[in-house]
């Protein structure tokens, strides 16, 4: 049985975080709101296996991924929520885009974009130009 948390953190990045919660409109209204800075990020999952990953105001998007047609509605029942601290929303979006990015397309199958880090993406360092072959 998964167990329901709703964590204070003293990290750097997340300031509270709930895992694996059931979906049910309990769960969904006890996610912080707007008036206590429900913003960061979330996951939704089909079983155990993520789906969708978005960010915004957290129990409001929740509510409307809830309310979503049958369709799209059906293909989750647990989710899992980070608020960001400091409510940045440069560092939510790139949370967002770094879990978009680690997660292959067919987990996430929900989601379609990939998503951009914040700033000039020609600007950033990268180590290797291709991807390079590991032999063994």
């Amino acid at each position: 049985m998964i167990k329901r948390t709703d964590s204070r953190c003293k990290t750097a990045l997340i300031e509270r975080f709930g895992e694996m919660w059931d979906r049910n409109s309990k769960n969904i209204g006890d996610v912080p709101g707007s008036k206590e800075r429900g913003q960061g990020v979330y996951i939704l999952y089909d079983g155990s296996t993520p789906v969708y990953v978005g960010k915004g105001n957290i129990q409001a998007r929740l509510r409307k991924e809830n309310n979503k047609s049958k369709r799209l509605g059906n293909s989750w029942d647990h989710f899992s929520w980070f608020l960001i601290k400091d409510q940045d929303e440069d560092l939510i979006h790139d949370v967002e885009v770094l879990l978009l990015r680690i997660l292959p397309p067919y987990l996430r199958y929900m989601t379609r974009q990939r998503g951009n880090f914040t700033g000039d993406p020609f600007q950033q360092e990268q180590l290797h130009e291709t991807p390079f072959r590991i032999e063994r």
